[in-house]
């Protein structure tokens, strides 16, 4: 207490005690504490004397005893001397005992002096191994910066120190156990403390020199002093390196690694250290620029620092190092090597932030990927890939494929809930005819799978690749399909209910308008189904093809042969997800597949092909809903036109030359709207495909509703056979193009057929027919071989075929005869 500092010190111990030492009772039991720490105090203090005092005596006695132990060695080398003198005189008589007694005497102490000299001798070795250890300490100590040969040749002293008694089984193997384990650890730490100060002089010397070059930038050359420098510490420490490989087997048996496993040249190592320095000061520190989402920050600072020093290390330092024995290296690619550390060290520093940020592990991955390409194609570097490395972590890949996987569908019901999803994203004169036309999703779709295809496409282990492909993209697609499915059964369930069907009438005025209008705005949403779907598929099929999946294919079916026969390819997304190690060996293997009979249905598949089919399946099943809804529209506004009945009506009621008929002409012109409306909004293939179902569905409705149901005369059959032509020119009006000129006489053929009939001339006379295509006889010239009961069926058809009667039924035929109004009954030959 009396030691106290007065002041503050008093104010703040005045303070502590009234704060916590409020009683009289408290204070006593202070003050009988700090009795007791005193006396104990007292009590180690008389300890610690006593023990330095024996410590002391003990050290006396062992002089005095080595003092004894030298002195009776002086005279056992004397007695031995007269021993070994005295055996080789021819005067034997001198060596004369009295008794037994005393020659065992003198034998006994002969062999305790032996056994004691030899001790002595080992002990002098030990007292040597000392001395020269610390004679080559002391030496390297004086002649650091003074004489690199001196240094260099008292390590090589060391080692060989070391080597002679530091390994097992060689060396002082008659001192005992104790002493022994002692001499080896002295000679391992004394040799480590000679290399270490010979390593650390050299390589602060290096680095002195460098730093005034510009290291690690580019370098000024000029500066001779700072070159001859480094190069003086450069030569030393290749030197020591190749002491240290002339000395690895010593090193080995003493279990000693000066090196800590780094096998690459000493003085590169040490430069490398700069660079490693200041990755870690803006790259690894609370500075801004440690960012773990910008991995191109850092990598491009590592490619801009080998940019400006791969020239001095091409040239100066690769012609330093090939002026020594020592192995052939290219020193450009060693150093290479040393900065890969630095990125793995990087790497597992933000790797907890790649866990949170899955997505970054994709930016990450293709930053490495183009890192790398330039390590090889620019600086030629054969070294280890460190994104194989890093996406050999398992977490890491399965937070990427999950984080591909939310994001995708994120993106996705993004905008599949926008109300414009599937409008055209370009007008359609921007895009070809039979080019699709993509929604806003199917563009949405296809970038989807495309950015995710390009992120991964840097993963080297082809079993990642199938795994982002099978988790990533495909739900992509099957989202997509699942609805356009949904829109299509709420279109067949309700908007196919509101077109016009077959019992409606035909409507006029601005009701007519608005229903047409309603209907073509039904059309295009089926249209924007169709290109969208339309559009996807296409972008599967150039999937399927790229070198990417081809490849992906390829490992697919490996695995599959190498599971067996049974083993189908197109299976592989089932056990995907719990593939093994052994999986990815087989996935990733380069092995040539054998083609074979069980293989070769697959063999010319593909990893899309799936896809692909039910993306053309969903496209047919829209245009099929498409061509419904376009028939049900078109042959409901035909009925005023099936029920007309003045077929055979007089010359005075024929309609005029190039008139159809007054219910087809109500229906002509929005047959025409909706014709137009489908040629801007489908494709020119899908568009023929509509038109030829329409055309299909006409021609049954005109040959049996109105052909083969009212009677006619030749007047009518004509109004008929014009009525027909002016349908077929309006439903293929768009059909000019060259593939497709043909379409317009080839639309409605019975019906066309009909109107030949319907119009042929009674009486022999040819009848004129339409666009001059009339029949060549009259009814009556060619009626009784097709109407006789009797006549071969195929004889009958072969004259309707001479005629131009080719798609018609002879029975069909036989009844536009019976309908033929002014062909007499009597002419007629009854069916039976």
């Amino acid at each position: 207490m009396d030691n106290l500092e007065v002041g503050d010190t008093n104010t703040s111990v005045q303070q502590f005690l009234d704060g916590n030492f409020t009683t009289l009772d408290s204070l006593e039991l202070v003050d009988e504490l700090l009795r007791d720490a005193e006396s104990t105090h007292a009590l180690l203090e008389d300890e610690l004397r006593a023990a330095h005092e024996e410590k002391q005596s003990l050290l006396k006695e062992g002089i005095d005893l080595v003092e004894r132990v030298h002195n009776e060695s002086l005279k056992f080398i004397d007695v031995h001397s007269e021993v070994v003198g005295s055996s080789t005189d021819e005067n034997v008589s001198a060596w004369q005992f009295r008794d037994g007694t005393e020659a065992m005497e003198l034998v006994s102490k002969l062999a305790a002096e032996l056994e004691t000299y030899e001790r002595l001798g080992e002990s002098k070795k030990y007292i040597n191994v000392v001395v020269d250890m610390e004679q080559a300490k002391e030496h390297v100590k004086h002649n650091l910066t003074k004489d690199p040969q001196s240094v260099l040749a008292a390590c090589t002293r060391a080692f060989g120190i070391l080597a002679a008694n530091g390994s097992s089984g060689q060396g002082a193997d008659d001192i005992d156990l104790g002493t022994t384990s002692n001499l080896k650890e002295y000679t391992r730490q004394s040799a480590k403390h000679i290399w270490d100060d010979a390593e650390g002089a050299a390589a602060s010397a290096q680095s002195k020199a460098l730093s005034k070059l510009g290291w690690p930038g580019k370098m000024d050359m000029s500066l001779t002093a700072a070159v001859v420098a480094f190069d003086a510490s450069f030569s030393m420490l290749l030197n020591l390196d190749r002491i240290l490989h002339d000395s690895r087997e010593t090193l080995l048996r003493n279990k000693m690694d000066l090196r800590n496993g780094k096998t690459s040249p000493l003085p590169l190592e040490h430069m490398a250290r700069a660079v490693d320095i200041r990755m870690r000061y803006h790259f690894e520190s609370t500075r801004e620029t440690n960012r773990a989402d910008k991995p191109e920050w850092w990598l491009s600072q590592v490619l801009s620092t080998l940019r400006s020093i791969v020239p001095f290390l091409e040239a100066h330092v690769q012609w330093l190092y090939d002026g020594t024995a020592l192995e052939r290296l290219d020193m450009r690619n060693e150093f290479i090597r040393l900065l890969l550390p630095i990125v793995r060290r990087k790497l597992a520093h933000d790797r907890p932030d790649y866990l949170k940020m899955g997505m970054v592990i994709a930016h990450v991955a293709s930053e490495l990927a183009d890192f790398e390409h330039t390590l090889q194609e620019v600086y030629f570097f054969d070294g280890p890939s460190v994104l194989q490395e890093l996406l050999s972590d398992i977490e890491l890949v399965a937070a990427w494929i999950e984080a591909e996987r939310s994001s995708a569908i994120k993106s996705y019901m993004d905008t599949i809930a926008e109300p414009g999803a599937f409008d055209l994203v370009y007008d359609s004169d921007v895009l070809g005819a039979d080019d699709p036309k993509p929604s806003r999703i199917a563009e949405n779709v296809v970038l989807l799978v495309e950015d995710i295809a390009e992120r991964y496409s840097v993963v080297p282990s082809c079993m990642h690749q199938l795994q982002l492909l099978s988790t990533a993209q495909f739900p992509i697609i099957i989202a997509l399909v699942e609805d356009v499915e949904s829109e299509i059964d709420e279109f067949s369930r309700i908007s196919l209910a509101f077109i016009r069907d077959t019992t409606s009438g035909i409507a006029s005025g601005a009701a007519a308008t608005t229903a047409q209008s309603s209907l073509i705005a039904q059309l295009g949403r089926l249209a924007s189904w169709y290109q969208t779907v339309w559009y996807v598929e296409e972008a599967a099929c150039d999937w399927n093809n790229s070198a990417l999946y081809v490849d992906m294919w390829a490992a697919v079916c490996r695995r599959a042969q190498a599971l067996g026969s049974s083993a189908d390819p197109r299976d592989w997304r089932e056990d995907c997800d719990s593939w093994s190690e052994e999986d990815r060996k087989l996935l990733d293997s380069q092995t040539e597949l054998i083609a074979s009979a069980e293989n070769d249905d697959w063999l010319d598949s593909g990893i899309w092909e799936r896809s692909i089919g039910t993306l053309r399946e969903l496209k047919q099943r829209v245009l099929d809903l498409i061509s419904r809804a376009v028939n049900k529209d078109a042959i409901g506004q035909m009925r005023a036109y099936r029920n007309k009945s003045n077929w055979a009506f007089s010359s005075t009621g024929v309609d005029a030359d190039n008139d159809v008929s007054t219910e087809l002409g109500a229906l002509m012109p929005e047959l025409a709207v909706l014709v137009s409306s489908l040629v801007s909004i489908l494709p020119f293939a899908a568009f023929m495909r509509v038109m030829r179902l329409l055309a299909d569905e006409m021609d049954t409705l005109l040959v049996e509703r109105v052909a083969c149901n009212h009677t006619f005369n030749a007047q009518g059959g004509r109004q008929f056979a014009k009525d027909v032509s002016a349908l077929g020119q309006v439903l293929f009006a768009s059909a000019a193009r060259t593939a497709f000129k043909s379409s317009t006489q080839r639309s409605l053929p019975k019906a066309k057929e009909c109107g030949l009939i319907l119009s042929c001339g009674v009486d022999g006379t040819a009848s004129p027919g339409v666009a001059g295509s009339g029949m060549a006889l009259s009814l009556e010239e060619w009626t009784p071989a097709i109407m006789d009961p009797a006549t071969d069926s195929q004889e009958a058809m072969l004259v309707l075929k001479k005629l131009g009667i080719s798609s018609l039924s002879l029975k069909q035929v036989r009844q536009l005869v019976k309908n033929r109004a002014d062909f007499a009954p009597a002419n007629v030959f009854e069916t039976p």
